[in-house]
């Protein structure tokens, strides 16, 4: 059932008469939970239940921890965080490893040769596993003191943000339940609008757009071919997951609910920094909270800015995907922001302050920020040999 679906708009109508009208104020919670449990149960039987499971780990290792002495703390979180990521790595990524060393072994002439898993990834396993580190991390730094078992499974299968997020946050996501207060019609003024304008992007533009976008994996095309089909995928991508987004929040919106927001106008921005600020905006906060301040972010020499940085978007790229082209991609944007940091702090003190802030320099920074974002999706697209192609193509390289 997609979210763009004529069932899951009777889905949505059935559970939204139901929850407002039907019920009595004090099980809509529990509505909600049923509706996100048996949703993802009759689709994906087999990987609810693992969800399931695992979710009541993650709940039970946090009571652990809550209850523990402080030292405790930190082998409970290790451990577990352990378990969510292997699950993670078992089902996304040892394919991924299988068919590297299987490569290598062919190049190097040896007979080591491994059989990659064929089990189905979980809908919605980066996102389960993100959410999850998050609320163990949080209760170790002791800033969840009022959970119970029953609030988290509903944080974990509140269904509008189960396939594409965002990543919401525990602390900010349970507190909610309990302001509800009784229908509004404001909830179907914000939800409706928001829902409609999240179809329009995925099915008429972004779907359009994907027709001159496919054209980017394409072996035999010109340049002209080439950068249409470029901006093409970059306006595509981002109509089909802020899409996804809007419809998210609209849903959230009609049953009271009020989520984070995902994406702020990214390609309008006036450096790679400020775009990965606005884009994905809940996994950058994430990525910047439990991996780039933890080990440093910037607050160090140069040098472990650097190091950290390449760190943090190389993850970021095998969390979109695991295959290494995703990993270039993640890369190249660790380039960029180091190359803007360096900028930062080393160019731009000589630059006057007038020319910085003039309209001229804008644009040409929005434009130069567009430019960069845009030829980057090639490697998110393609395998590294294609990629390569289509820049040959494009700057005419021999």
């Amino acid at each position: 059932m997609l979210l763009n679906s004529l069932s899951y708009a009777l889905f949505l109508i059935i559970l939204f008469t139901t929850y407002w009208f039907l019920l009595p104020a004090g099980w809509r919670s529990q509505l909600l939970l049923a509706a996100g449990f048996f949703l993802l149960l009759y689709l994906f039987p087999s990987h609810t239940v693992l969800i399931l499971l695992v979710s009541s780990i993650v709940y039970l290792a946090g009571e652990f921890m809550a209850r523990s002495q402080v030292r405790k703390r930190s082998y409970i979180l290790a451990g577990t965080i352990s378990l969510v990521l292997g699950i993670l790595a078992y089902y996304k990524y040892l394919p991924l490893l299988a068919h590297t060393i299987n490569y290598i072994s062919l190049l190097t002439e040896t007979s080591l040769q491994f059989t990659p898993p064929s089990a189905a990834i979980p809908i919605g396993i980066s996102f389960f596993s993100f959410r999850f580190i998050h609320y163990l991390i949080e209760i170790k730094r002791g800033n969840i003191e009022k959970r119970s078992y029953f609030s988290f499974l509903h944080y974990t299968f509140f269904f509008p943000i189960i396939v594409a997020g965002p990543i919401e946050r525990y602390d900010h996501f349970a507190p909610l339940e309990e302001n509800i207060p009784g229908f509004k019609w404001e909830y179907l003024n914000q939800g409706i609008p928001r829902i409609l304008l999240g179809l329009f992007k995925k099915i008429v533009l972004a779907d359009s757009l994907s027709i001159a976008a496919v054209g980017l994996s394409s072996p035999d095309l010109d340049a002209a071919g080439y950068l249409l089909a470029i901006y093409a995928y970059t306006f595509k991508i981002y109509f089909d997951f802020s899409g996804y987004s809007d419809i998210a929040v609209g849903t959230s919106r009609l049953f009271g609910y009020r989520i984070m927001e995902n994406f702020d106008a990214p390609y309008l921005q006036s450096n790679i920094s400020l775009f990965w600020k606005k884009w994905h905006m809940s996994l950058t906060r994430w990525f910047m909270d439990y991996l780039f301040i933890p080990l440093g972010g910037s607050r160090g020499t140069m040098g472990r800015t650097i190091f950290n940085t390449l760190i943090v978007m190389m993850i970021t790229g095998l969390w979109h995907g695991a295959a290494w082209h995703f990993v270039f991609w993640g890369l190249y944007h660790a380039l960029g922001l180091i190359v803007f940091r360096i900028y930062t702090r080393y160019i731009a003190i000589h630059v006057g302050e007038k020319f910085r802030q003039s309209k001229m320099a804008k644009i040409f920074s929005i434009a130069l920020t567009f430019n960069f974002t845009a030829l980057g999706w090639i490697f998110f697209v393609n395998g590294i040999r294609q990629s390569i192609n289509v820049l040959r193509v494009i700057f005419n390289l021999a």
